[in-house]
């Protein structure tokens, strides 16, 4: 199986010279995850940057998982290893999935144009409650930590739901469909040629129907990851010191303490800088954050890349 090849950089790849690009379909995503409704190209275009390089380290690591057991073909089980030393992520991962196979369950049972056929929809139920994936999670799971508690909080999640509810309270009924339409913009899900294309343009690596569609999620996650990092850094140079009752002024907010009468503004009103995503990017890649930050040499490179999404 031939090797993906990556820059050593961001700055070393410019996604305008691949033949197919994500450009409008991320500044659409940007906007569904706290952007203003008109994101700035230029960076869309870096955000493009950053996920088609991680998404072919991604690629990467899978090629070599599939090697080592003798596969030709990348499934989905080979992008699922690299998440089994983070069960939060690896969790969400699986409730999409689940969701994903539940809307495929729902469609095929819906009925047709005969009005006799009534869906099982007790089945459908079922299906929700399935986990996808259960006998390899449970052969790579030798502790029991990865499925012992799915019903875990996920806090990330739990403040992009908050932040998209604040977005939508003072939305009209045209603002709020071309805002729904953007949270429901994909990578994958729709055009699958495309993004094999954009992922592995020379076509050398044979990747499942499966595994692109976790592939795609994993691109989807590492937007929601930027722009999560990149309002942090935002609120970092709007932080009022003081009176604690001054900073309701601000439209950020603590998700523990949370008052939906508090926030009547949605909290992005000016779109996301360049300057703001790199220096989100930078404190993410800061080598000071490792584990072994105390002990880093600049004289020395990771081997790998830190990755948003697993």
């Amino acid at each position: 199986m031939a090797e993906v090849s990556f820059p050593k950089s961001v700055n070393d790849y410019d996604c305008r010279n691949e033949p197919s690009n994500y450009t409008m379909e991320i500044r659409h995503m940007m906007h569904g995850f706290g952007d203003c409704s008109e994101p700035l190209i230029e960076s869309a275009k870096i955000i493009e940057d950053v996920v088609l390089r991680q998404m072919r380290i991604i690629v990467n690591r899978a090629c070599e998982i599939a090697d080592k057991r003798g596969s030709n073909v990348v499934n989905a089980e080979d992008f699922l290893f690299l998440l089994r030393k983070d069960k939060v992520k690896l969790q969400r991962l699986l409730k999409y999935l689940r969701l994903k196979e539940f809307k495929s369950s729902v469609s095929k049972l819906m009925p047709s144009e005969s009005s006799d056929d009534i869906p099982d929809f007790d089945r459908v139920d079922s299906q929700l409650h399935k986990r996808p994936y259960d006998g390899f999670l449970n052969l790579i799971d030798t502790t029991g930590e990865l499925l012992e508690n799915s019903s875990v909080i996920d806090h990330v999640k739990h403040n992009r739901h908050l932040r998209a509810e604040m977005m939508s309270r003072k939305m009209d009924e045209a603002r709020y469909i071309e805002f729904s339409k953007a949270r429901s913009i994909s990578f994958a899900n729709k055009n699958r040629h495309k993004f094999s294309d954009w992922i592995c343009p020379d076509g050398d690596i044979v990747i499942s129907k499966q595994g692109y569609s976790i592939l795609g999620y994993f691109a989807y996650e590492t937007v929601a990851q930027i722009i999560d990092l990149t309002l942090l850094v935002r609120q970092d140079q709007f932080k009022i010191h003081g009176d604690s009752i001054d900073r309701l002024r601000l439209s950020f907010f603590n998700p523990y303490t949370y008052k939906p009468y508090q926030h009547s503004k949605g909290n992005v009103t000016k779109p996301i800088t360049p300057s703001e995503l790199n220096e989100a990017l930078r404190r993410y890649w800061s080598p000071q954050l490792d584990m072994a930050a105390p002990f880093h040499r600049w004289s020395m490179r990771n081997q790998h890349i830190k990755l948003f999404s697993c």
